[in-house]
């Protein structure tokens, strides 16, 4: 079978793409750092359904899709699709590059824990971004100051708090009575008459974009969504050669983590992680529902508390005159014995027996 030529630029654009980005600090060096995940959460969050979110994706002015995975010199058309069941959806992203492939870009996994409040986070394809990319959006606050040692002023504790997402416009549309699902129309060699593709960005230009969108969103390695991730699963779409254009970068970049900022804060415990063990196993991850990836819950043993460690006599110094006083052994302690019991004597069976002596009287005279 012969391998088709848009594939083969894509193998080279890819390894050149990853040259590029991997010179800047905060850059994943993979594909994946021409689409902006923050940017594509601020565009979900202004717009009023998916099928404006899709032409938001697809504007050369929002400066959030900067992709050409076909290899044929122009950016990508970013196709939404919607699926969901009960209260999580999966809102996918991705490039159609020929008339049978397909590639995921991204997917917003959203997912209700109460009467009006929602929860959402951002997964990159794994072919294009690594393993367990995701980024949510959070809100900064002010948690107190706390006291400094010396004459320094106290500092300042910044928090992250979780955002609840239910008052976002396409959130409220996808909890509608009247959404029932969006695919769309669009799909390889057939497009809107609205997009104009264009060509795609110098890598120093792009970045400056691609930072633009951080303000409000953070990378995060704790799936708080389980749910719509199991919704997510079954539906992937991954292109064979582009999951083997990027395998050497995405082998390189899993012994490499990302170190932990300066910056002091004080992490708040996520709605959807207290019912974490209340949810059905086919649900949860392997951690509990923490990672998301839909295994069986393994059984955990308690913990044991270690026992206390055994104290032995301390040796006396070798420079201290006073001698040890010597170990006491223990003295023998005898069980009491028993008085041996008395038999009186019995005569021997063939021994004649002697009478007493007669005790004479006194004579009377």
């Amino acid at each position: 079978m012969r391998t088709p030529l848009p594939f083969l630029s894509a193998l080279v654009l890819a390894t050149a793409t990853t040259a590029q980005y991997s010179t800047f600090p905060d850059s994943t060096g993979l594909p994946g750092d021409g689409f902006s995940l923050s940017g594509a959460l601020e565009l979900f969050k202004s717009a009023r359904d998916l099928q404006a979110f899709e032409q938001a994706l697809n504007s050369e002015d929002n400066k959030v899709n900067n992709l050409d995975l076909d290899g044929d010199g122009q950016v990508d058309y970013i196709r939404v699709v919607g699926h969901s069941n009960g209260g999580a959806h999966a809102i996918v992203m991705q490039v159609a590059l020929s008339k049978e492939e397909r590639q995921d870009v991204a997917v917003i996994e959203l997912e209700k824990n109460g009467a009006a409040s929602a929860t959402l986070q951002i997964r990159g394809a794994e072919e294009l971004y690594g393993a367990d990319v995701l980024v949510e959006p959070v809100a900064e606050v002010d948690a107190g100051m706390e006291p400094s040692k010396g004459p320094a002023p106290p500092e300042l504790v910044r928090m992250y708090v979780w955002v609840n997402v239910w008052d976002w416009p396409c959130v409220g549309y996808l909890y509608g009575p009247s959404y029932v699902g969006w695919d769309s129309p669009w799909f390889w060699s057939y497009y809107p008459p609205w997009w104009r593709p264009w060509r795609p960005m110098g890598m120093h230009a792009w970045h400056r974009w691609y930072r633009t969108y951080h303000a409000w969103y953070r990378p995060t390695y704790t799936c708080h969504v389980p749910r719509a991730h199991a919704v997510y699963r079954p539906q992937a779409m991954h292109s064979p050669n582009i999951h083997r254009a990027t395998a050497p970068m995405r082998e390189q970049r899993a012994t490499m983590r990302p170190a932990p900022t300066g910056r002091r804060v004080a992490p708040t415990p996520h709605p959807n992680d207290r019912t974490m063990d209340q949810r059905p196993p086919d649900v949860r991850g392997r951690d509990g529902g923490r990672d998301g990836k839909g295994g069986p819950v393994p059984q955990t043993r308690p913990e044991r508390r270690p026992s206390p460690p055994r104290t032995t006599p301390a040796e006396p110094h070798r420079g201290d005159v006073r001698k040890a006083p010597a170990p006491q052994q223990p003295r023998e302690t005898r069980p009491p014995q028993r008085p041996a019991r008395t038999t009186p004597a019995q005569p021997a069976p063939n021994s004649p027996t002697r009478s007493p002596a007669p005790t004479r009287s006194p004579r009377t005279r």
